[in-house]
């Protein structure tokens, strides 16, 4: 059996457990999937995923026949 180390009672205070965090998927309209394992509430996650969708989907810079484009 290994050797445990007996904790201060300062050293208790910084001890945390049986709450595991929570993850957080995020799967935006470009196809991207991101995750997370913050402890936010539902509205940040939210916010989050807002967050992601808009830095990794830009709005399309073109709109029209795709004749115009370069290289065709």
């Amino acid at each position: 059996m290994k050797n445990l180390k007996k904790l201060s009672r300062n050293e208790l205070k910084d001890v945390t457990g049986g709450r595991l965090p929570r993850v957080w998927i995020a799967e935006t309209s470009c196809g991207v999937i991101a995750t997370t394992t913050q402890d936010w509430t539902p509205q940040q996650a939210q916010e989050w995923f807002e967050k992601v969708e808009t830095i990794n989907c830009p709005p399309p810079t073109h709109s029209g026949p795709s004749t115009n484009l370069a290289g065709n």
